[in-house]
């Protein structure tokens, strides 16, 4: 299907704020728009944030204006509402990648640039962690907020661990896979050439 007719899908789903009760469904209404946006807007993104690097003062006063936009919105109680929250979600998510642009120029956020490069090992793998550890964290003394930096620090952190404990195993599946395929292929290549060669000359040389 066309892009636009499926992101103007997307768009209606989050704009309808469904409410199911079921977080599947619920959930895949409000971010869908976001995922696919990504998807067919990713080479204007970073674009955006190549350009930005060449100008520091004009994308600090960006977002310096997008966080009293956006202060102001949530304060008036416009934030959540229909339209207003798809629109507000698609420019943060240009002033999050522009503040990650801006903090990728200082060698001190190195372990950011690498989370970052490596963002779907996180994405698909810190939900465990991150459960076991809040379940853990809520049976204690400590206050939300320590909890949350907590939670969120092991669902990065295991994430990574888990990815480099098990990326040299994985790497090489394809590979192995990839390299018996093709010589598989050589092999019956080289040997129907054989038998056709052979065929030929049987032929050229008989009675």
């Amino acid at each position: 299907m066309p892009w636009p007719i499926i992101w103007l899908a997307g768009a209606a789903l989050e704009i309808s704020h469904l409410n199911t009760g079921w977080m599947v469904p619920d959930e895949f209404a409000a971010r869908f728009v976001y995922t696919y946006t990504g998807y067919i807007a990713a080479r204007y993104i970073f674009a955006l944030t190549r350009a930005r690097r060449r100008n520091r003062g004009l994308r600090s006063a960006g977002l310096g204006v997008w966080g009293l936009f956006n202060a102001a919105m949530v304060v008036a109680g416009l934030a959540p509402l229909p339209f207003y929250s798809l629109g507000m979600g698609l420019i943060g998510a240009t002033a999050v990648a522009t503040i990650s642009s801006l903090l990728a120029l200082h060698d001190v956020f190195k372990p950011l640039r690498y989370s970052g490069r490596n963002s779907i090992v996180i994405y698909l793998a810190f939900f465990l962690p991150m459960a076991v550890t809040r379940t853990l964290l809520l049976k204690t003394s400590l206050d939300v907020g320590t909890i949350s930096v907590i939670v969120t620090a092991s669902g990065v952190i295991v994430s990574l661990l888990m990815f480099w404990a098990v990326r040299g195993t994985f790497r090489e599946i394809p590979v192995r896979t990839a390299g018996a395929v093709l010589a598989g292929a050589e092999t019956r290549a080289k040997t129907e050439n054989d038998a056709a060669t052979g065929g030929i000359i049987e032929a050229s040389t008989g009675p």
